[in-house]
């Protein structure tokens, strides 16, 4: 091949490639589409305004069983753990010894009741003889007098010894002075017991049983003031109705009622001692559990409520992003090109404006269904980000829809929600 024909060739490929570039060159960059974000409209409810507060719980009734005699423990009549009514038998320490001592005293009394009928019988007819004016002076007669008299109070005290003796011989059965269950044991048959030092068990009541709490100042002095004003109907707040949910319990399913509030706020804490009696048919709460207590606020009312996921913060206050929207009609503001005309996403629907609103939060928490109370700040109107707000940028155009569209998507000819999202 001669040199013009190579030339020729290398001209050719100069030219092939050159056209290549200039064809990569003219084809532009896809547009991203712009970020999804879902909305949902807030919700009206009537509401019951409450705070919730840790609680203990705790026996109305608890002792600590004791001895009320020495001695060694004979028998135990109970297994430990066990429900027992009042006055059941629980321990007997022997009874020997103080069985004796009722025989002596019983017989002591005997004889000091002999002795004044002998001293009676001979003061009467001491008297008798002093009556009739026979020979017995008036010193003789006070001597029988005075003797009958040491004889009645000698019985007296006979009588006293062997009452002692008689309740020292029923202290030998210990019994539960409650109905409660009753904890272990802690001595054993056969072991000596000191009177009113030893402790054998212990019994708790189980029915009702006491929630003790602690109220902030803000919410104690809020209360009050509904009662004063007749929107709670209660005479103080030791009558207030609250609800109460055990630890595994994601509701409040137990009712009960504050019956004690204590005489003065903890300088410490800032809160005041409630207490709310529950009944316990069932035996489900023991002392010593933690517990919520959920305490109404007020009465009943309308609220407008945001999903909990709706909720941002901003420098410690609540915020929520809305779509803007006109002042009349309830119309979403869209973005706008140079020519006024609405911006349009790929699927062919308007861009619509969004702005942030700081709200204030109703005092009750999240709700069961996870929506909140917002007193201030959206209306039912407002159409509120509840997906999507981290893509949130202003000034930069979002796709928005509806999130019931994004949970059960309806085919418009365009993929679902959920993969522009994925987007």
């Amino acid at each position: 091949m001669d040199r013009h024909a190579l030339f020729g060739l290398a001209m050719l490929a100069c030219g092939a490639v050159a056209g290549c570039g200039s064809a990569s060159s003219s084809t532009s960059p896809a547009a991203k589409p712009p970020d999804l974000v879902l909305y949902q409209r807030p919700t009206t409810r009537e509401v019951l305004d409450f705070e919730t507060f840790p609680g203990r719980t705790e026996a109305v009734m608890s002792v600590e069983i004791r001895a009320r005699v020495s001695g060694y423990l004979n028998k135990v009549y109970f297994q430990d753990g066990q429900n027992v009514e009042k006055d059941t038998v629980l321990f007997e320490v022997d009874a020997r010894p103080f069985q004796a001592e009722v025989d002596r005293t019983r017989a002591a009394l005997d004889q000091a009741e002999a002795h004044a009928k002998r001293l009676n019988n001979e003061f009467q007819r001491a008297k008798a003889l002093y009556d009739r004016g026979m020979s017995i002076s008036r010193e003789e007669l006070d001597l029988y007098t005075f003797n009958y008299a040491e004889a009645m109070a000698a019985i007296g005290t006979a009588k006293a010894e062997h009452d002692m003796a008689m309740l020292n011989l029923q202290f030998t059965r210990v019994t539960s002075p409650i109905a409660g269950r009753l904890g272990r044991r802690l001595v054993d048959p056969g072991n000596l017991v000191q009177a009113d030092v030893t402790p054998l068990t212990s019994v708790v009541s189980q029915d009702p049983i006491h929630v003790y709490f602690d109220v902030h100042e803000a919410a104690m002095l809020r209360i009050r003031r509904l009662i004063d004003e007749g929107r709670i109907k209660a005479h103080d707040e030791r009558e207030v109705p609250v609800r109460i949910g055990l630890s595994d319990e994601p509701e409040f399913n137990h009712d009960g009622i504050v019956d004690f509030t204590d005489n003065r706020v903890d300088l410490n804490t800032g809160t005041l001692r409630f207490r709310a009696r529950l009944e316990n048919p069932k035996g489900l709460f023991t002392p010593g559990l933690f517990v919520r207590v959920k305490l109404p606020i007020g009465e009943p009312h309308p609220a407008v409520m945001v999903p909990e996921e709706a909720l941002t913060s901003d420098q410690g206050r609540k915020k929520v992003y809305v779509l803007k929207r006109a002042a009349k009609g309830g119309v979403a503001e869209f973005f706008e090109d140079k020519q006024g005309k609405p911006l349009l996403d790929r699927n062919g629907e308007k861009i619509p404006k969004y702005t942030h609103a700081l709200v204030d939060l109703g005092r009750i928490g999240v709700l069961d269904d996870g929506w909140r109370e917002v007193e201030k700040g959206v209306t039912a109107d407002d159409l509120v980000v509840v997906g999507g707000m981290q893509k949130l940028r202003k000034d930069v155009p979002v796709t928005a829809r509806s999130y019931a569209e994004e949970v059960d998507p309806t085919p418009r000819g365009a993929k679902p929600a959920a993969a522009e999202a994925a987007r």
